[in-house]
């Protein structure tokens, strides 16, 4: 579960702040297909917009499938737009629509035993932990890479759009007390500024620049 930092109500480029002050409740409920397949309860972050919510994955197994395999707005059931430092505003829907290309995080809030892929599409992989950047945030967290594969050529890559982290801690830009924790996270590599290996005497999961 994210850490919560208790900070000023209002900061600067900020969107809960301005829809706080524009809305103020529950938004109308609208008529949508029901989603079938498991929801899973999820945090989205950006530079400027943080909000929970559950996400059905309908066909796919995973979040990260999902994710990387939607394409436009992914809906998102029981939001609730939450202010910079993850505490929840009055500002609440039924459903609401992202763009995930907007999204730089996607952390998952309650993750179970994930399901296990057919041995026949099982890949070998190796941990490797690093450090981003983002236009919001810094960020620590372990990627998981083809057993034997170049590190340049994963980050390099544009495919998937959505990194899958374990243990992913982030800290604000905005407001270095701000710092949140996930078991598992999908970063969207389109909002990488930066990124190198994590030093070996940095503690994985516990440092964030």
């Amino acid at each position: 579960m994210p850490l919560q930092v208790p900070t000023e109500p209002f900061i600067d480029g900020d969107a809960s702040a301005h829809l706080e002050e524009l809305i103020n409740g529950t938004l109308p409920s609208v008529d949508v297909v029901p989603e079938l397949g498991t929801g899973v309860d999820v945090e989205l972050v950006g530079p400027h917009l943080r909000l929970s919510g559950t996400i059905g994955l309908g066909r796919f197994r995973r979040l990260s499938d999902l994710v990387n395999h939607h394409d436009g707005l992914i809906g998102l059931r029981n939001a609730t737009i939450l202010r910079r430092n993850g505490t929840a505003t009055r500002v609440t829907a039924p459903t609401i629509w992202v763009s995930p290309a907007e999204v730089t995080l996607i952390g998952e809030l309650s993750r179970g035993t994930p399901p296990e892929a057919p041995p026949e599409f099982r890949i070998r992989k190796d941990p490797l932990d690093l450090v981003f950047v983002t236009p919001g945030h810094t960020l620590t967290g372990q990627v998981h890479i083809v057993e034997g594969g170049q590190f340049a050529a994963f980050i390099e890559s544009n495919d998937p759009q959505f990194i899958a982290l374990s243990e992913a801690r982030t800290r604000s830009l905005a407001d270095r007390r701000i710092i949140a924790r996930y078991t598992f996270a999908l970063l969207n590599r389109r909002h990488i500024v930066a990124t190198t290996v994590l030093a070996p005497e940095m503690a994985r999961g516990r440092t964030v620049l």
